[in-house]
C-alpha cells in the first residue's frame, strides 16, 4: 500500500495542478488581465515584492530560526513560487482589487515558470536536473491549462460555465487527496516537525510576506490589500511539483504542506477582518 501511494503521488500532484490552472483560466478574460497591468509602477513593485523581497524574507527566517536543511529548502522553494490560485479568492473576501489580483496572478504565473527553475539552479548548483524538461512540464501543466480555460471562456462561454464548477471541485478533491496521501506516507515525519521550528518559521514567513506586500501595494487600500494577500499566499501546486521532481527528502515537501496550511489558517481569517472593516 505504501509503495502504491508513493507511485501515485506524482500523478495526484499533476492532476491537482492542471485542474487548478484550468479552473483559474475559466474565470479570466484577456481584458481582465491587461487592464490592471497598465499601472507600470504598481506592476514593477509587485514583481519586486514577489521575486526579491519575499524570497529574502524566507532566507532571513532560515538564518534566524534553526531548521534542518530540507526544511530550509522547502520554505525557500515555496517563497519563490509566486502566483497563488487562492490569491484572488482571498482578495475578493477582503474587498480588495479583484481585477488587479487576477491580472497579477496571470503575470506571476508567467514569470514563475521561467524564474523559479533558473533561480533554483543558481541557489543550489549541486542539484542536477534537466532544465528544459522541467520548463516544458511547467508550461504544459500551468500555462497551457490556464490558456485553454481562457480560450473556452472567451469563445465558448456556455462550456466554460459548465466546466468551471467541475474543475473547481476536481482541484479541491485532489488537493485534499494530495494532503491525505502525503500525511499517510509521512505521518511520522510530520509529528517530528513539532518542536523543529518549522511551524514558527512558516507562520513568520506568511505574516512578514503579507506585511511587505501590503506596504508596497501603492497608495490605494484596495491594491495594498491585494498585494498583501498575493504575497502572503504562494503557489503550493508548483512548489509540490518541483519538490517531488527534484528533491528526494520528504521533509522538503512536508515544509511546503505545513506552510500551505499556515497561510490558509492565517490569511483566510485576515481576509474576513478586512472585509468587516470595509463594510463598516
Amino acid at each position: 500500500m505504501h509503495e502504491f501511494l508513493a507511485k501515485a503521488l506524482n500523478g495526484i500532484i499533476i492532476v491537482f495542478l492542471v485542474s487548478t490552472m484550468l479552473s483559474v483560466g475559466l474565470s479570466l478574460t484577456l481584458r481582465q488581465i491587461l487592464e490592471p497591468l497598465r499601472n507600470v509602477r504598481l506592476v514593477i513593485s509587485s514583481m519586486a515584492v514577489s521575486y526579491i523581497l519575499v524570497p529574502l524574507i524566507a532566507i532571513v527566517i532560515t538564518r534566524v530560526i534553526p531548521l534542518e536543511e530540507p526544511l530550509q529548502v522547502g520554505l525557500v522553494l515555496m517563497s519563490m513560487a509566486a502566483g497563488s490560485e487562492v490569491g484572488p479568492k482571498l482578495t475578493g473576501i477582503a474587498k480588495g482589487n479583484i481585477a488587479f489580483s487576477v491580472g497579477l496572478l496571470a503575470a506571476q504565473l508567467s514569470v514563475t515558470i521561467i524564474y523559479l527553475p533558473l533561480v533554483l539552479s543558481a541557489l543550489r548548483p549541486e542539484v542536477q536536473f534537466a532544465h528544459g524538461k522541467l520548463l516544458f512540464k511547467l508550461f504544459a501543466t500551468v500555462l497551457v491549462p490556464m490558456a485553454l480555460g481562457m480560450f473556452l471562456k472567451a469563445r465558448h462561454g456556455a462550456i466554460a460555465e459548465r466546466l468551471s464548477p467541475l474543475m473547481h471541485s476536481t482541484s479541491t478533491v485532489f488537493m485534499l487527496l494530495l494532503v491525505v496521501v502525503v500525511v499517510v506516507l509521512n505521518h511520522a515525519e510530520i509529528l517530528r516537525l513539532v518542536g523543529s521550528g518549522a511551524i514558527l518559521a512558516g507562520a513568520a514567513f506568511v505574516v512578514f510576506s503579507f506585511i511587505v506586500g501590503h506596504l508596497f501595494g501603492g497608495p490605494g487600500q484596495d491594491t495594498r490589500r491585494t498585494l498583501g494577500f498575493m504575497s502572503g499566499a504562494r503557489n503550493a501546486s508548483i512548489s509540490f511539483m518541483i519538490a517531488s521532481q527534484l528533491f528526494g527528502d520528504s521533509k522538503v515537501l512536508l515544509m511546503i504542506i505545513v506552510t500551505t496550511i499556515l497561510f490558509l489558517l492565517i490569511l483566510l481569517p485576515t481576509a474576513f477582518v478586512f472585509r468587516r472593516r470595509a463594510i463598516q
